[in-house]
């Protein structure tokens, strides 16, 4: 018996961490070097490797910049570092290491070549945050496992389900976690021992056993997750696909098993077409027959708008005299919301077209000097984080003045990294700030509203499902699709213990090889618990 460290080291995580740690700071070229980028990229990012400078060939990074002008960064940073406290003990979540502010070359072709702008030799570069993350190396999706009809068993494709539904149930449990978009293009795999067991130990009264095979899931990007960290924090995620189910400001426990029950028996049942495919695509529709949704996709189907296409909506016709806001309003809304604070409270938006008017009018002003909707949406995220930076202070009397004085400095720094002739002296910094402020407020009680009606919806659907949690939901598999393993003396048992939040490496004594073989795959897991807590206490 022995604490239990991270199945795979290949990643060498520890030592890149420290390595992080140390350099933060630092400008990036100096220990870090560009390697390359990644073929196939992911919806929302440009995703690719970064080198250390001074580690050994195995110290690589992953890393990944948004191919938008938005907070993507800021919040996957956020979500991964929630789930850096669980990922002590559960392996299934890749872990960060922290962010990087890099110069961006924004003419930069999407995954053709470096993204990074070399000093001197990139007219405009622009500042952007880059996530650096864990890579986890000569691993293959979960969804080319599911192809692969002759190099994978299909018990290990149950397995995998099972883990993740274990792994759901931990991040519900201890962080509010929701992904939102868990898929099977969104789970890695890595390999481990054949022989290697899971157990879960989720608090005192539910523990299940759970055989790999030799494999196990590592869930990968969090663009459109949810989790308690966010509470009291900007609302970085986009409100653009609560439509499809995705409520990215709160916690919603049907989400993630539904989305990825869906797709994975779906996909399943295509490519294998076998009796215990078709039994979990069976078991599928019975546990969310209830629910309007998609049966290809997962996602909620409905003709509902999003929460920002209620606000776009409110506000057709009202200003005109910006292209931006105009052309590209979905953009400018996933910015200017980052202004709400989570969890989002019903607000008045008597006021929604008045503000609007007046910061459409002044931030016309510098626009209209600048051709470039790009470098516009830029200027526009800056001015946004001006407002974030000076709000407090300009709420309180005696330091209105200041606020409005830093405020005018931030908007001149962030307009003049990008243009070289920029004339502000017409703008009105403080209508600029105060009707910035103003609709951030109004556009939290339209958004409040649409979502609030949204998810009372959906939760009169919730209450009609046969089962109430994730548990309930990895019993029902169990029960019809059971593990055949057998138990042996090179069984070792991974007990990932959220109740005491440590995971150990145990060996069942061979006394009682035989008594675990006997019990039911679903009584296992507490049996073998049962014995680790006897041997320990």
């Amino acid at each position: 018996m022995s604490k239990m460290s991270r199945l795979s080291s290949g990643s060498g995580y520890d030592d890149l961490l420290s390595y992080y740690k140390k350099n933060n700071g630092k400008p990036w070229r100096e220990w870090l070097s560009f390697d390359s980028i990644f073929e196939k990229p992911g919806k929302q990012g440009v995703v690719g490797l970064l080198k250390s400078s001074n580690l050994s060939e195995n110290g690589k990074y992953v890393f990944k910049i948004s191919q938008y002008i938005n907070y993507l960064i800021h919040h996957e940073s956020s979500v991964m570092n929630g789930l850096n406290e669980i990922s002590v003990y559960c392996p299934h979540f890749c872990r960060s290491y922290g962010t990087q502010i890099c110069n961006i070359d924004p003419r930069a072709k999407k995954n053709k070549g470096c993204p990074f702008a070399e000093d001197g030799k990139v007219d405009n570069p622009i500042k952007k945050e880059v996530l650096l993350c864990e890579y986890v190396d000569k691993s293959y999706k979960f969804y080319n496992y599911i192809r692969a009809l002759e190099r994978v068993h299909e018990d290990v494709l149950y397995s995998v389900i099972k883990q993740v539904l274990m792994a759901i149930s931990i991040a519900q449990r201890k962080k509010q976690f929701t992904h939102y978009d868990l898929h099977s293009f969104n789970v890695m795999m890595r390999k481990c021992s054949s022989d290697a067991v899971f157990l879960y130990a989720l608090d005192k009264d539910n523990q299940f056993a759970i055989p790999t095979y030799g494999h196990y899931p590592v869930i990968i990007d969090f663009g459109f997750s949810y989790i308690d960290n966010m509470e009291d924090g900007p609302l970085w995620p986009s409100m653009g696909h609560t439509c499809v189910g995705f409520m990215s400001d709160r916690f919603d426990w049907v989400a993630d098993p539904k989305l990825f029950l869906v797709t994975v028996s779906g996909e399943i049942k295509e490519k294998r077409n076998t009796k215990k495919s078709k039994i979990l695509r069976r078991i599928v529709r019975n546990l969310f027959g209830p629910l309007t949704i998609d049966w290809g996709s997962g996602w909620d189907d409905n003709d509902d708008e999003s929460a920002s296409d209620a606000v776009i909506k409110m506000l057709d016709g009202v200003a005109k005299g910006s292209v931006l806001f105009e052309d590209y309003d979905h953009y400018c809304m996933d910015i200017l919301q980052t202004l709400v604070i989570i969890p989002m409270e019903k607000q008045s938006y008597e006021s929604i077209h008045t503000s609007y008017k007046s910061m459409i009018k002044e931030f016309s002003k510098i626009e209209k000097q600048i051709s470039s909707p790009f470098y516009n949406l830029y200027i526009l995220k800056g001015i946004t984080d001006a407002v974030r930076y000076v709000r407090a202070a300009y709420a309180d009397k005696q330091t209105r003045i200041d606020a409005i004085r830093t405020f005018r400095h931030h908007v001149h720094e962030r307009v003049n990294e990008v243009a070289g002739f920029c004339r502000l002296d017409k703008v009105h910094f403080e209508k600029l700030l105060c009707s910035m402020i103003v609709f951030s407020k109004c556009m939290e009680g339209v958004m409040y509203g649409h979502i609030d009606a949204r998810m009372a919806e959906k939760q009169r659907e919730y209450n009609k499902l046969p089962l109430q949690s994730v548990e309930q939901i990895y019993a029902s598999i169990e029960a019809n699709l059971p593990d055949e393993y057998v138990y042996c003396k090179n069984t070792t048992i991974f007990i990932i213990d959220a109740n005491y939040k440590e995971s150990i490496e145990y060996k069942i004594p061979e006394a009682e090889l035989e008594n675990v073989n006997e019990l039911h795959p679903m009584a296992r897991g507490t049996y073998i618990y049962d014995l680790y807590r006897a041997g320990i206490d």
